[in-house]
């Protein structure tokens, strides 16, 4: 994965969090789906769905954060910055606070 990419979703997710970000959330899956827990326990929902099951050549996952009935979802080939992606879209959202830390 291209370093810049997890380095803008990292210091995009960092604006929100501070120190309750996870290192390396955006290239680490199990760091990300810490992050997802991180988002659980200030009430949204998590869920993190396999697009492409069975096949041995294509990888795509979707990330959905949901709160009040709005649903914030992302996807990609990489599971780690589909939840991010997500995650952002749930953090930058006007009814949320601007920081859960």
């Amino acid at each position: 994965m291209d370093s810049s990419i997890s380095d803008k979703l990292e210091n995009e997710l960092k604006k929100h969090l501070g120190n309750a970000l996870p290192a390396h959330a955006a290239t680490d899956i199990h760091a990300a789906l810490e992050l997802a827990d991180t988002l659980k326990s200030k009430g949204f929902g998590f869920h993190l769905k396999d697009l492409c099951p069975g096949s041995p050549d294509q990888t795509r996952w979707q990330a959905i954060f949901s709160k009040n009935n709005d649903e914030f979802t992302a996807d990609h080939p990489d599971a780690s910055v589909a939840v991010c992606s997500a995650a952002i879209g749930a953090l930058t959202t006007p009814e949320t606070p601007a920081s859960l830390s």
